[in-house]
């Protein structure tokens, strides 16, 4: 497990699920939190319930000037940014043609840009130390289409997988390492919060019993994250679901 204690993370759609679970962790490891997220009031709550020091920001991640205040006020607070989570994301139960074209751009904003622009955001410094590790929050669903009416949500992690292979390829030798992460499916308010989480809820119920914790796939994430792999699997549930869906 990478030593922590005293770095500096920025983890993104840390107020709920996966994500404040991962600040837990973090802070249990004793690393310097900045937690962004759109809700504010939860972002609280998640500083409160962390044991370490936490700055917590409201910020809106498909924003320039919002990504922009993240990374400058965490140089302001901490000095520096040593970990950057891709972890904002959203979901949309539709195939490719129920799912509007506002639907397919706004996953794809979330999912994807706002992941490659917060990345762009945090370069030069990581560059400038010679170290960092950058987590990209992709999912099983990138790797399978694992239920019917996921496209555009299997397309987005599809090419967060993507952008990862080729940032790593990018980074070779500057002392900088990427991580695309692919949970399994994980009991959080991801599905009921979701556009169309009536229609999934029967798609959810089916799986309820299979789905993986949030504190399990953070605490797997962080006995990762000195992995030399890039794609890290938190738990065995996905390894296991894309090699038995690579025989089909």
């Amino acid at each position: 497990m990478a030593e922590l204690r005293d770095k500096t993370a920025i983890l993104t759609g840390a107020s709920s699920g996966i994500g404040a679970a991962l600040a837990l962790e973090f802070s249990k490891k004793g690393a310097r939190l900045t937690l962004a997220a759109r809700r504010l009031d939860r972002l609280q709550e998640v500083a409160r319930a962390c044991a370490g020091v936490v700055l917590p920001l409201a910020a809106d991640l498909t924003r320039d000037s919002d990504r922009k205040k993240i990374v400058q006020q965490t140089l302001d607070h901490w000095g520096r940014i040593d970990i950057l989570v891709n972890n904002a994301g959203l979901g949309i139960y539709g195939d490719v043609l129920s799912a509007s074209e506002e639907d397919w751009r706004g996953i794809f904003e979330v999912n994807l840009f706002a992941l490659v622009f917060m990345t762009r955001a945090v370069l030069p410094h990581m560059r400038s130390q010679g170290s960092g590790i950058i987590v990209n929050m992709a999912s099983i669903g990138g790797l399978i289409a694992h239920s019917d009416k996921v496209t555009p949500y299997v397309a987005s992690k599809h090419a967060v997988i993507g952008f990862s292979r080729g940032l790593a390829r990018d980074l070779a030798g500057t002392g900088i390492r990427v991580l695309a992460v692919c949970p399994h499916l994980t009991d959080t308010e991801f599905f009921t919060a979701s556009p169309g989480a009536k229609e999934m809820a029967p798609v959810v119920e089916k799986f309820k019993s299979f789905m993986d914790r949030p504190e399990d796939v953070a605490r797997g994430i962080l006995e990762q994250l000195d992995s030399d792999r890039l794609i890290v699997f938190p738990t065995g549930k996905p390894a296991r679901a894309y090699e038995k869906q690579k025989e089909i």
